[in-house]
């Protein structure tokens, strides 16, 4: 096992280097200023943006998933948070045109810088992952198809709230008041 945990780790450590830290904080001010937040993704990207809506909203953000039962309609000074490793996967390249539509702002965050979300969004954070593309950004992940990307997914929303907390003086006390109750 312990050769498969230094594989991820390594591949982890090595991959979020690559993430620009500028974009990493326009990204952050971007979700603590809108509006409202909306996250889109398909799969197990969804699946780590659905961490991400959990802490989120314990830090006071407005954030829901696409799809959800509880989403709300996005229009001016709202943000979608598009995911998709290739940025080419159907839901997330419609669904950009449709908030751009509604007057969101759009931000992708993924692997392919030149991809159709890529060029539809107002900013976006490049990760270093595979994708069901070629792309020069590509990773030689020995993990299978986008797991990487995933990982670092995951990983983002932890980050984000660390810094949110960290720029707001939220304390993990103060977090705990948020938390669900019904444990």
């Amino acid at each position: 096992m312990n050769k498969w945990s230094t594989l991820v780790l390594a591949e982890l450590s090595e991959s979020l280097e690559f993430m620009s830290d500028s974009d990493f904080l326009i990204l952050v001010e971007k979700l603590k200023s809108s509006n409202r937040v909306v996250v889109v993704g398909v799969g197990r990207v969804l699946i780590s943006l659905k961490a991400w809506v959990k802490r989120l909203n314990h830090l006071g953000i407005d954030i829901d998933y696409f799809g959800s039962e509880t989403e709300k309609p996005v229009g001016e000074d709202d943000l979608v948070l598009v995911a998709s490793s290739s940025g080419e996967s159907i839901i997330p390249k419609e669904i950009s045109a449709i908030a751009k539509k509604k007057g969101a702002s759009v931000f992708y965050v993924g692997c392919n810088d030149q991809s159709s979300v890529a060029k539809a969004s107002d900013q976006m954070l490049i990760l270093r992952g595979k994708s069901k593309l070629d792309s020069e950004l590509q990773s030689k992940s020995k993990q299978p198809m986008s797991t990487l990307f995933e990982q670092q997914l995951f990983l983002l929303g932890d980050m984000i709230a660390l810094e949110i907390m960290n720029t707001k003086g939220i304390s993990e006390d103060d977090l705990k008041h948020e938390h669900a109750n019904l444990e």
